[in-house]
Protein backbone atom coordinates (compact mmCIF):
# COMPACT_ATOMS: atom_id res chain seq x y z
CA UNK A 1 0.00 0.00 0.00
CA UNK A 2 1.37 3.41 -0.85
CA UNK A 3 1.90 6.07 1.81
CA UNK A 4 -0.74 8.23 0.09
CA UNK A 5 -3.35 5.49 0.36
CA UNK A 6 -2.42 4.82 3.99
CA UNK A 7 -2.72 8.49 4.91
CA UNK A 8 -5.98 8.76 2.96
CA UNK A 9 -7.37 5.79 4.86
CA UNK A 10 -6.31 7.35 8.15
CA UNK A 11 -8.00 10.62 7.27
CA UNK A 12 -11.15 8.79 6.18
CA UNK A 13 -11.18 6.75 9.37
CA UNK A 14 -10.95 9.89 11.47
CA UNK A 15 -14.07 11.38 9.95
CA UNK A 16 -17.47 10.06 10.94
CA UNK A 17 -18.83 10.69 7.46
CA UNK A 18 -16.84 7.71 6.16
CA UNK A 19 -19.35 5.33 7.70
CA UNK A 20 -22.78 6.66 6.94
CA UNK A 21 -25.19 6.14 9.80
CA UNK A 22 -28.06 6.00 7.33
CA UNK A 23 -26.92 2.53 6.20
CA UNK A 24 -27.08 0.98 9.68
CA UNK A 25 -30.47 -0.65 9.10
CA UNK A 26 -30.00 -1.40 5.41
CA UNK A 27 -30.22 -5.00 4.27
CA UNK A 28 -26.85 -6.66 3.69
CA UNK A 29 -25.92 -7.43 0.10
CA UNK A 30 -23.10 -9.77 1.13
CA UNK A 31 -22.90 -12.29 3.95
CA UNK A 32 -19.64 -12.27 5.97
CA UNK A 33 -20.96 -14.44 8.82
CA UNK A 34 -18.77 -17.35 9.82
CA UNK A 35 -15.29 -18.48 10.74
CA UNK A 36 -12.45 -17.31 8.51
CA UNK A 37 -8.81 -18.36 8.30
CA UNK A 38 -7.05 -14.96 8.36
CA UNK A 39 -3.52 -14.07 7.18
CA UNK A 40 -1.91 -10.62 6.92
CA UNK A 41 1.49 -9.31 5.85
CA UNK A 42 2.98 -5.95 6.78
CA UNK A 43 4.29 -3.90 3.84
CA UNK A 44 8.08 -3.63 3.70
CA UNK A 45 8.61 -5.91 6.72
CA UNK A 46 8.63 -9.68 7.21
CA UNK A 47 5.85 -9.38 9.81
CA UNK A 48 2.98 -11.84 9.41
CA UNK A 49 -0.26 -12.43 11.29
CA UNK A 50 -2.18 -15.71 11.04
CA UNK A 51 -5.25 -16.81 12.92
CA UNK A 52 -9.00 -17.19 13.14
CA UNK A 53 -11.47 -14.42 12.40
CA UNK A 54 -15.01 -15.10 13.65
CA UNK A 55 -17.74 -12.79 12.36
CA UNK A 56 -21.40 -12.45 13.27
CA UNK A 57 -23.93 -10.54 11.20
CA UNK A 58 -27.66 -10.13 11.30
CA UNK A 59 -29.58 -9.16 8.17
CA UNK A 60 -28.11 -5.62 8.11
CA UNK A 61 -24.85 -4.25 6.71
CA UNK A 62 -23.24 -4.21 10.18
CA UNK A 63 -21.07 -7.06 11.45
CA UNK A 64 -18.82 -7.73 14.45
CA UNK A 65 -16.51 -10.39 15.75
CA UNK A 66 -13.09 -11.32 17.05
CA UNK A 67 -9.63 -12.19 15.81
CA UNK A 68 -7.43 -14.69 17.67
CA UNK A 69 -4.05 -14.86 15.94
CA UNK A 70 -0.29 -15.16 16.20
CA UNK A 71 1.99 -12.44 14.86
CA UNK A 72 5.60 -13.19 13.89
CA UNK A 73 7.93 -10.18 13.78
CA UNK A 74 11.11 -9.67 11.76
CA UNK A 75 13.26 -11.32 14.48
CA UNK A 76 11.03 -14.40 14.45
CA UNK A 77 9.44 -13.62 17.81
CA UNK A 78 5.79 -14.64 18.08
CA UNK A 79 3.10 -12.85 20.09
CA UNK A 80 -0.59 -13.55 20.46
CA UNK A 81 -2.95 -10.98 18.94
CA UNK A 82 -6.55 -10.76 20.10
CA UNK A 83 -8.76 -8.09 18.56
CA UNK A 84 -12.38 -6.97 18.57
CA UNK A 85 -13.83 -6.45 15.10
CA UNK A 86 -16.62 -4.14 13.94
CA UNK A 87 -17.53 -3.15 10.42
CA UNK A 88 -19.99 -2.92 7.61
CA UNK A 89 -20.61 -4.21 4.13
CA UNK A 90 -20.54 -1.36 1.63
CA UNK A 91 -22.10 -3.12 -1.36
CA UNK A 92 -22.33 -6.62 -2.85
CA UNK A 93 -18.57 -7.22 -2.49
CA UNK A 94 -16.87 -4.41 -0.52
CA UNK A 95 -16.34 -4.50 3.26
CA UNK A 96 -14.90 -1.93 5.65
CA UNK A 97 -13.94 -2.90 9.22
CA UNK A 98 -11.72 -2.15 12.20
CA UNK A 99 -9.77 -4.53 14.42
CA UNK A 100 -9.18 -2.92 17.80
CA UNK A 101 -5.95 -4.40 19.18
CA UNK A 102 -5.84 -2.35 22.39
CA UNK A 103 -7.18 1.04 23.57
CA UNK A 104 -4.55 2.94 21.53
CA UNK A 105 -4.16 0.81 18.40
CA UNK A 106 -6.47 -0.43 15.65
CA UNK A 107 -6.15 -1.79 12.13
CA UNK A 108 -8.58 -0.41 9.60
CA UNK A 109 -9.35 -2.95 6.84
CA UNK A 110 -10.97 -2.52 3.45
CA UNK A 111 -11.48 -5.38 1.07
CA UNK A 112 -13.67 -7.44 -1.21
CA UNK A 113 -15.61 -10.62 -0.62
CA UNK A 114 -15.90 -13.15 -3.44
CA UNK A 115 -17.72 -16.26 -2.25
CA UNK A 116 -15.68 -17.67 0.61
CA UNK A 117 -12.67 -15.42 -0.03
CA UNK A 118 -11.96 -12.01 1.49
CA UNK A 119 -8.90 -9.92 0.60
CA UNK A 120 -7.75 -6.34 0.82
CA UNK A 121 -5.53 -3.84 2.60
CA UNK A 122 -5.13 -2.60 6.17
CA UNK A 123 -3.56 0.37 7.90
CA UNK A 124 -2.60 0.42 11.59
CA UNK A 125 -3.47 3.58 13.47
CA UNK A 126 -2.30 4.63 16.91
CA UNK A 127 -2.33 7.89 18.81
CA UNK A 128 0.84 8.69 16.79
CA UNK A 129 -0.99 8.26 13.48
CA UNK A 130 -0.34 5.61 10.81
CA UNK A 131 2.38 3.24 12.01
CA UNK A 132 2.13 0.39 9.48
CA UNK A 133 0.10 -0.99 6.61
CA UNK A 134 -0.20 -4.14 4.58
CA UNK A 135 -2.43 -6.67 2.88
CA UNK A 136 -4.64 -9.47 4.18
CA UNK A 137 -6.59 -12.43 2.92
CA UNK A 138 -9.11 -14.71 4.56
CA UNK A 139 -10.88 -17.89 3.55
CA UNK A 140 -14.21 -18.87 5.10
CA UNK A 141 -13.96 -22.23 6.85
CA UNK A 142 -16.85 -24.49 5.88
CA UNK A 143 -18.13 -27.18 8.22
CA UNK A 144 -18.03 -30.71 6.75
Amino acid sequence: MSWTVAVGSAICLSQLSCIAASTDGSAALVNVRGTWSYAAVQAGQPVTTEGTLVLTQDSTVRFSGTLDASERDMRGDVRRVIAVVSGRTVDATVVDFDMVLDPTSSRHHTGEVHGDSLAGTWVELTDRGVVSSGTYRARRVRSP
